[in-house]
């Protein structure tokens, strides 16, 4: 009688513990849907210069929170985060038809840049590089910029990274090739360094203004 008792009340544990589990998935299901519905759709401007910056924190950032509110500044530019919308080629058809050059900005993690922007040309740049009747980025420009925590003599050959930035963003100049896109020269801003500060990032937000501006005038 007691193996009996026994073997009831383990299996009525364990039917307990996998509704509490179904529960828990269904409220963690419910909250990213929910959180996904909540998210913002990308404002539709006139800007013809598309500046996708991937930063997963912009209230912590310092070079590349200042480097977007530069890049806002200029007249023809359109700033957007891409961890602030969804990573969809619908989400994004809008502004890129629109767009007649394609910024990447972002902070240098472990020579590459931040994973969702990796997301982005897999699941949105593809997407729109093989569109049919027409791809959605053929002849346009493109441009990276980004921000590294080592000075720009740390990216020479035979210096403490071995190779410059240029020769590090290959796969970016790769991507633009095939997808027939001008490519442009890649703007490095070596501010967050230990000594590097606020007089390297005022140059490159300025450095990077008059590369916007040159964009945009290139698209008119």
């Amino acid at each position: 009688m007691k193996k009996v008792l026994f073997a009831l009340t383990a299996v009525a544990l364990i039917a307990l513990a996998a509704c509490q589990g179904s529960g828990n998935t269904s409220t963690a299901e419910n909250n990213n849907n929910q959180q996904q519905d909540t998210m913002k759709s990308i404002p539709q401007t006139d800007a013809t210069v598309l500046v996708l910056v991937a930063h997963p924190d912009m209230q912590k950032s310092t070079a590349n929170a200042a480097l977007a509110k530069a890049a806002s500044e200029v007249e023809g530019v359109q700033v957007i985060n891409v961890y602030d919308y969804p990573v969809t080629p619908e989400a994004y058809k809008e502004v890129v038809t629109r767009a007649k050059a394609i910024v990447y900005q972002f902070p240098f993690w472990w020579m590459s840049a931040p994973h969702v922007m990796k997301q982005w040309t897999d699941e949105v740049f593809m997407a729109f590089s093989q569109a049919e009747p027409e791809s959605l980025v053929k002849g346009k420009r493109m441009m990276v910029c980004c921000t590294t925590g080592s000075p720009a003599d740390a990216y020479q050959h035979g210096a403490r990274n071995k190779y410059t930035v240029e020769e590090y963003l290959r796969p970016y100049e790769g991507q633009a090739n095939h997808a027939e896109m001008i490519w442009e020269k890649p703007l490095h801003v070596g501010s967050q360094f230990p000594g590097g500060g606020q007089q390297e990032l005022e140059q490159g937000c300025k450095q990077y203004q008059q590369r916007l501006k040159a964009l945009v005038e290139q698209s008119k």
